[in-house]
């Protein structure tokens, strides 16, 4: 389970066995088995219920696929989740648990490197894409400045200011990408980090 957040990095998740809820530009989306979840760079994405199953979670640079580089970094696809058939297998989970063994075993190093370039050369035949006209760096700088003060009495119009933008952009930005509104998910950093204070044994729920 994670929060909302965005990167610059390709991110890719395998559910082997369970399920969960993920959300991808505010899009939600029900994780079952055999499901591919997909996230380009400066996509805002948050998991939910993923607390049993079986998962692999890949998390990597554009510029480590050089044969696909310009194809995540100018587009996005129009839907983040695609499950897996028989049908269509083409050894992409004999592929992706190659990944993981090579890597457990040696680290990283240039087979992988050939078998991620296979990985997702095979699934970006099936996942359609189109041009992206988004910037994510006004994501970007909103939830850094989130995650910076949210222990603080923030409101939309102290970001807008401090950002220059207006509260309205603020406020689309948090229905459009990450599908809450401020407040709620201002409560739900500051609740997770309670959850992780508690689990230090360090503070009293009081203290909390």
């Amino acid at each position: 389970n994670f929060s909302a957040h965005i990167h610059e990095d390709i991110e890719l998740v395998f559910v082997k066995r369970g399920g969960g809820i993920a959300y991808c530009d505010g899009k939600k989306y029900t994780l079952r088995e055999n499901t591919f979840f997909i996230v380009f760079p400066n996509q805002v994405h948050r998991y939910e219920e993923c607390n049993s199953g079986e998962y692999i979670l890949l998390i990597l640079k554009p510029t480590m696929l050089l044969s696909y580089r310009n194809v995540f970094l100018e587009g996005l696809p129009v839907s983040a989740e695609w499950r897996l058939n028989d049908a269509k297998n083409d050894n992409l989970v004999y592929l992706l648990e190659t990944v993981v063994y090579e890597y457990n075993r040696d680290g990283y190093s240039p087979i992988i490197s050939a078998y991620l370039t296979a990985i997702f050369g095979k699934l970006l035949k099936v996942y359609e894409i189109q041009k992206s006209n988004v910037s994510g760096n006004t994501v970007l700088q909103i939830l850094e400045y989130c995650s910076e003060h949210y222990r603080e009495n923030i409101s939309v119009g102290e970001i807008a200011q401090k950002l220059h933008i207006s509260c309205s952009c603020v406020s689309h930005i948090f229905s459009s990408r990450l599908a809450m509104n401020f407040c709620d998910y201002i409560n739900s950093l500051r609740l997770a980090d309670a959850v992780q204070l508690l689990k230090s044994g360090n503070y009293s729920v009081t203290e909390v």
